[in-house]
């Protein structure tokens, strides 16, 4: 396992693409397993790996992304959120954290969404005379609301490995992810006093509220539309995808901001990004191979478990566990390498499949934003020409909220999962 951990950290250091550097990990494990037949399976195993019906939903996602972006859909929900809350202290950040609870129903992802929120948002709030430090770190910590809030692709993989219900992740991620945009909007509030962001100073008009309201109707009804269809049964999870892509492209047309001569573009765009997401997944597939043919997931449980029988002690270090990989990993990778590790852990100690589901997800994207790396951080200062170590000094009070609300979940899980409870779920 050494051997194969010095490979990956240099294949890093030298700039190999993610992806390569979990496959290289993974064969220079094999080859210390000392089982030449093991090499035999990698292929198989990567081809296996992507061979899911339940990962069809993914590229639809990216494409849902791209169109959302080219279709006028965000700047309608920006208008309309402005016209009812850009007259207080802070108005446009609260503006920001609700528009990225909403695209999170269409996205799923952390990355997408701090993209899609940088382009769209960074000019407002450098206009309205936000410092870009707070900006840009207002913009990362909303973007974690994307795989939490369904549908998130970061469901879809964590189920795809624990054959947990799809639908009820998708159900039990609602309430957390107005739990996290609460705790948001409350650091704001705190920023807004202090910094003295003041808003726009004009009370809201009832006739504006409802023109903006008219025109961003569209809007809303994409992100309905799935949450709706998924709850009711209408359409499985794995089909939302395509609907969000339908949605969004209707609302685009509505609008007459989307250009069809540009599809075959935003196409391309979305099957780079998904191939390199699948790529990612092919080659974790053969270290969470690797390491169960070597027992090392039993191995680690009984470390953690050897250290402490405390069922509350043992939440602690997965939590804490979380974030550390989340700082370094992307979802797709830490799902695919740790979670065959830590759910049976979190099964053992007597945790609900898809209540650690929840926490799992919320943990690694709070590390997507918590410095030395923080990739979401990386986004934002590259999408958003924001200095990093400028984002980096205002991001902690968001991830201190994040880690707070999230902690409290862990250790009530009817919080997450009351509403699955109310529509059937038996765990």
């Amino acid at each position: 396992m050494l051997i194969a951990i010095v490979v990956f950290v240099i294949a890093l250091i030298i700039g190999a693409p993610l992806a390569i550097a979990l496959g290289l990990f993974g064969v220079a494990h094999i080859a210390t397993m000392g089982d030449a037949t093991f090499f035999n399976l990698c292929v198989q195993r990567m081809f296996g790996g992507v061979n899911i019906i339940s990962l069809s939903c993914i590229p639809f996602f990216m494409l849902a992304g791209e169109l959302m972006n080219g279709g006028g859909v965000t700047t309608r929900l920006l208008d309309l959120l402005r016209s009812i809350l850009g007259h207080v202290k802070g108005g446009l950040a609260y503006c920001t954290v609700v528009i990225s609870a909403i695209l999170a129903a269409i996205l799923g992802s952390a990355q997408g969404e701090a993209s899609l929120l940088c382009r769209v948002l960074v000019p407002e709030l450098k206009k309205d005379g936000y410092p870009e430090d707070f900006s840009g770190a207002l913009i990362s910590a909303a973007a974690v609301l994307g795989p939490v809030i369904p549908p998130s692709t970061m469901f879809v993989f964590y189920c795809m490995l624990t054959d947990v219900s799809i639908k009820y992740m998708f159900i039990a991620g609602i309430v957390p992810g107005i739990l996290l945009a609460v705790a948001y909007c409350i650091v704001v509030a705190y920023k807004a006093k202090k910094m003295g962001l003041n808003g726009t100073g004009v009370k809201p008009e009832l006739k504006k509220i409802g023109k903006a309201f008219v025109k961003a109707i569209p809007a809303l009804c994409v992100p309905l539309i799935i949450i709706v269809g998924i709850t009711a049964g209408i359409f499985t999870a794995t089909e939302s995808g395509a609907v969000a892509c339908v949605a969004a492209m209707v609302a685009g047309l509505v609008y007459r901001e989307l250009d069809i001569k540009k599809l075959p573009q935003m196409l391309f765009r979305a099957a780079i990004s998904t191939g390199a997401i699948f790529l990612i997944v092919a080659f974790g597939n053969i270290i969470a191979w690797s390491m169960a043919k070597d027992g090392i997931p039993g191995l680690i449980m009984t470390a953690l478990t050897s250290l402490t029988s405390n069922k509350y002690l043992i939440i602690l270090i997965i939590l804490v566990l979380l974030v550390l990989i989340g700082c370094v990993l992307d979802m797709a990778s830490a799902t695919l390498v740790f979670l065959p590790v830590l759910f049976p852990l979190a099964i053992s100690i007597g945790m609900d499949g898809v209540h650690f589901g929840i926490i799992f997800s919320i943990m690694i994207s709070i590390g997507l934003i918590t410095p030395p790396v923080g990739q979401v951080l990386f986004v934002t200062s590259n999408v958003g020409k924001i200095d990093f170590n400028k984002i980096v000094k205002q991001i902690w009070v968001f991830v201190i909220a994040a880690l707070a609300v999230t902690a409290a979940m862990a250790y009530l899980p009817n919080v997450v999962l009351w509403i699955p409870r109310l529509l059937g779920y038996g765990g």
